[in-house]
């Protein structure tokens, strides 16, 4: 009798184990597909923001729009962009102003190739540099 009820305790334990194992499984599996949905999010909102910028050089309400969700999704990317308040900032700016940027091809090489690697922060200073001018 006492045998019988050891196992069953184990199996008891066995069964609770399995379930919270499979559960903190899902539950990372869940956050992983947010990141990568996050992180797909960011790259979008870059080549979006690279396109309005070649369809003018003077920044319309667009892309302050794409600017802002750049700003918001680097917050929570994986990616490693910490650029996205300050390219907010430069966009912005711009568009207050009313002035074009100079240099556009560099911007969008730049912008090109921060969306292979986002987290080069050469690529991100030199951007900056193309911006503010």
């Amino acid at each position: 009798m006492k045998n019988k009820n050891i196992k069953i305790l184990l199996l008891i334990i066995a069964a609770v184990l399995l379930t919270l194992n499979l559960f903190q499984f899902n539950n990372n599996v869940s956050h992983n597909r947010l990141m990568n949905r996050l992180d797909l999010n960011l790259t979008s909102e870059l080549d979006g923001l690279r396109v309005e910028l070649e369809r003018s050089s003077t920044p319309s309400i667009l892309a302050v729009e794409q600017a802002s969700k750049i700003a918001a999704l680097s917050t929570y990317s994986t990616l490693g962009f910490d650029y996205g308040y300050t390219l907010e900032t430069r966009i912005h700016d711009k568009y207050v102003q009313n002035e074009p940027f100079k240099e556009m091809d560099q911007i969008q090489a730049l912008l090109l190739a921060l969306l292979k690697d986002p987290a080069n922060q050469e690529l991100q200073q030199r951007l900056d540099l193309l911006l503010v001018k």
